[in-house]
């Protein structure tokens, strides 16, 4: 019986495993992982409702190595056929596509007792040391047991969010496969000057990302300012962008042009005419500016650097997709594969990196059906 082993028990990986099973009922399907449960990630996921996908699938939404292949591997996944075919029903809130209970305490739950029900084994606290090829096809070493395997999925993820780090994955990847070092994306910032008298101020707001006097990306969302720097959805949006030296220019009220502020101001009956317009906080900090409407509709700050992968939604960087064939399996070592976020591809805010995740997984899950029953 061949012998199907996957590394990280993640959406990734434990999709796959689930795919794996129902293509391949002859085949021994074997899921590693190091933490004490499954899924820890996707639990967290859109605030635990676990944000699935999004209607728009538009390539412009992925950095990284985003080629033909993969754009296929994107665009032909229909989220809501393959769920509904494990059983869970999904729907759209908007362009975001969720689970009927908005809870991604289901989509787990669905996904582990389908593993169950096919007779997958998710063995936690398997700690892998390290991946060698051999004759037979891969041993995998972990703290406490050895398995051999005739095909590895590498599901690892990326170390965003957890305790983990770049170097526990280069250690199981050793020289099989090159790697594009991983950066947090998805981020918050640190910035220069911190406005701590803005702390916990949500603005609705247009952030533009600046490399001196060129453009690198503009969002339009909420931002939140903190003790650090800057939060908020736009700024993780932007995170995906950020070079060292550039900053932001922050318009804090998009609804009406400079010259429409003044004019209303001049006409305004209140001693500190800004009362009336912006939250009080930011009333207070204007009020001390020189030029208070200037800085309200362009606010420059310095971005001094990201936060760590501890606060990281998702990684840039990680595997090189030029190093796989169009079925994400590796070039040089047969029976290697690659999905989800350990590959160098890396989506935005929006359902995007769980779209690529699940849509990888099924690729080669597909992918090893093909070769077994060739």
């Amino acid at each position: 019986m061949k012998r199907i082993m996957i590394i990280g028990a993640g959406a990734s990986g434990l999709f796959c495993a689930i795919k794996c099973k129902e293509l391949m009922n002859n085949v021994d399907v074997i899921v590693l992982e190091a933490n004490k449960q499954p899924l820890k990630k996707l639990l967290a996921t859109g605030n635990g409702r676990c944000n699935l996908s999004n209607k728009s699938l538009s390539f412009d939404q992925y950095n990284g190595e985003v080629t033909k292949p993969i754009q296929e591997i994107i665009s032909q996944f229909d989220d809501q056929k393959e769920f509904l075919e494990e059983g869970l029903l999904t729907k759209w809130m908007g362009n975001l596509l969720y689970p009927a209970s908005e809870q991604a305490k289901s989509v787990a739950e669905v996904l582990l007792d389908r593993a169950h029900h096919l007779g997958i084994a998710i063995l936690t606290e398997q700690t892998v040391i390290s991946l060698k090829e051999n004759n037979q096809g891969y041993k995998i070493i972990c703290e406490q047991a050895s398995y051999d395997a005739d095909f590895v999925i590498l599901a690892m993820g990326s170390q965003a969010g957890l305790l983990s780090t770049e170097n526990d994955r280069q250690k199981i990847i050793g020289n099989l496969l090159p790697m594009v070092p991983f950066r947090p994306s998805l981020t918050q910032m640190y910035t220069s000057p911190v406005l701590k008298s803005l702390k916990g101020v949500r603005v609705k707001a247009i952030v533009k990302l600046m490399d001196q006097d060129a453009l690198l990306s503009c969002e339009k969302g909420e931002l939140l300012f903190t003790d650090y720097g800057v939060s908020g959805i736009c700024v993780m949006q932007l995170s995906r962008f950020y070079k060292p030296g550039c900053h932001l220019e922050i318009d804090m009220m998009p609804s009406l042009e400079e010259e429409e502020l003044e004019a209303i101001l001049k006409k305004s009956p209140l001693t500190r005419p800004l009362m009336g317009l912006v939250n009080t906080k930011i009333e207070q900090y204007l009020f001390k500016n020189k030029e208070p409407v200037k800085t309200l509709k362009n606010l420059k700050l310095s971005i001094t650097g990201l936060r760590d992968y501890k606060t990281s939604q998702v990684m840039q960087g990680g595997v090189v997709v030029r190093a796989l064939d169009d079925n994400l399996e590796s070039k040089r070592h047969p029976g290697l594969f690659v999905i989800g976020e350990l590959l160098n591809v890396t989506g935005n805010c929006g359902g995007y990196n769980l779209h690529f995740a699940f849509a990888s997984a099924k690729h080669v899950a597909n992918a090893i059906e093909g070769i077994i029953n060739a």
